[in-house]
This record gives structure tokens, sequence and C-alpha cells, in this order.
């Protein structure tokens, strides 16, 4: 493990988020937040430079929160303001269609971070609007044909969610209150609290990946850190980052892709780098769509 986090080629974001790498394909997506940018870039996990060619696949009006992938062809779910939607490759902006409203009020909430567990539903949380942040925060679980359920509430800020290697445990981190909860999922996917949440002393937890050994890399805003953490809460290993807010991770075999914000007067900051860890995390689900999809 280098733990020496080397500058990709991607561009710089004003807030890099929700890296995603999709095995069909061999691309990384990642969003710029702020800007409402969908990136993505050609993945190849053995090469010494594993990010190349990035390309900008659409922007958006609104704070993209996070992009995923959604069924055979390749659509897109994004969680764009308060609400979700499903946008086709190829199409303008405009012509996406929302899917969900989970958070209708748009002077209570935005959607934030999410992904797609085993079972091909999308995890997206929320961050409330008002600073300082108030316990408005929500996850919801988006699941074809059904409405939108909520999963966990009175949280600050819903931010990075990933799961065991097994998938019957679901890791979500609340980035105001510092903590990262974890829920047991059962056969039918319905999740229940699995003992108190994991406490994180430093820095503030952003997004997260789970590596092939269970283990969790979470990128720590305002800490200048990226910390692998074993199930149980326990510190295994911390990587300095070159600039102060690390904002999420994802894998690309055996390298960590870790996105980063923008911050005034920090030159490395906004950028997108790699780490060679020494152990591989999965590509990410797709999700699923209505049959009529």
């Amino acid at each position: 493990m280098s733990g020496r986090p080397v500058r990709s080629a991607l561009p710089r974001a004003r807030l890099g988020e929700s890296p995603r790498l999709d095995a069909a394909t061999g691309t990384l997506s990642w969003v710029d937040l702020v800007a409402g940018r969908l990136w993505q870039a050609d993945a190849r996990p053995d090469a010494d430079e594993p990010l190349t060619a990035p390309t900008l696949l659409a922007e958006f009006p609104g704070e993209l929160g996070c992009a995923v992938r959604a069924g055979e062809r390749g659509d897109w779910l994004l969680a764009l303001d308060g609400v979700v939607l499903r946008w086709s490759p190829g199409t303008a902006p405009e012509h996406a269609t929302v899917t969900a409203v989970p958070e209708p009020d748009p002077g209570r909430a935005r959607l934030n971070d999410g992904a797609v567990d085993p079972l091909g539903r999308l995890w997206v949380g929320s961050i409330g609007h008002r600073r300082p942040l108030e316990p408005v925060a929500r996850l919801h679980l988006i699941t074809p044909g059904r409405p939108a359920a909520v999963l966990l509430d009175g949280m600050l800020a819903a931010n990075g969610i990933g799961w065991s290697p097994d998938g019957t445990r679901a890791y979500v981190v609340d980035t105001g209150h510092r903590r990262i909860h974890r829920l047991r999922l059962d056969r039918d996917g319905l999740a229940q609290p699995d003992g108190a949440p994991l406490p994180v002393r430093r820095g503030a937890p952003d997004g997260l990946a789970v590596d092939d050994e269970g283990c969790l890399w979470v990128a720590l805003w305002d800490a200048a850190e990226v910390v692998r953490l074993a199930p149980d809460g326990t510190e295994l290993h911390r990587v300095e980052m070159p600039c102060s807010r690390p904002t999420a991770c994802a894998f690309v075999g055996p390298h960590l892709v870790v996105t980063t914000a923008t911050v005034e007067g920090e030159d490395a900051s906004g950028w997108t780098y790699t780490l060679d860890v020494g152990v591989g995390g999965p590509a990410a689900h797709r999700a699923l769509l209505p049959a009529s999809g």
C-alpha cells in the first residue's frame, strides 16, 4: 500500500462527488455537484494511470447530488435538487423525466449522495439548506413501481453509502453528526439498525467506499485525509491528502479514486486523485427501471 495520492488527468471540479465505476462500459462517472455537471472517463484498473479521456456528458440546471447508471441501455438516475430524474445519453438535459420526488419542499432540503444496492434499488440521502445544519435530512429508498420510502430520518447530512461484500450490511454516513450508521438487510432487502453508529472523531465523514475485505474507506472533509476503518470502526490506516476537503471514494482495481472540493487558496484542491492501496473494491450496481422502461 503506497498511500501516495497522485493527481489524475480529470478536470478540476468546484465540488467533485459521486465517483462510480461501471463494469459494463469500463468507465468511471462522477459529478461536479455545484456546477450540475455529469462527467465520465475511461477506467483502466491495470494501468499506472487508471483514469483517462474525460468527457462532459451533460450539464443540468441545479445541484447534482449524484448520478447512477440504470437499466441495460445505460440510462441515468440523477439526484437533482429535490427530485430523482431519469436521463438518456444523447438527449438534452431538459428531456430528463421525473421518477421520484423524495424532497418536495425546495426550501427544506435537497438530495445529496446516493448509490444502488445489490437489489438494484437507489438509496439517496438529503441535506438541509439552512446553516447551521438542522436535523431534517433523510435517507430515501427508491424502488421501481413503489413510492419512495424513508429508511433514516433526523439526520444532519445524509452522505456516503456502501455495502458489505456479502450485501447484508449497509453503511450510511451522517456528515453533520460525524458518524456512520450500520444497517442489516434481510433476504427481502428490509433494513434494520445493526448496532450503534460508528463515530468519526477527526474531520467530517463525507463519501465512502467499501473494499473487497469489507473495510470502509472514508473521505474526511476538513481533515485532509482518507481513513480506512474495519467494520467495527477500528482505524486501520490513514492517508494524507494534499487538500483539506476530500469528498468521496471509489475503486478502480487496486486504485482508490478520491474526489475533492475546490477551496480558495488551495491549488491542489478540486482535483481527482488516485492511490494504489493494494486492495480492490466492487464496481457500482446499476439501478433497476420499471418494466415498461
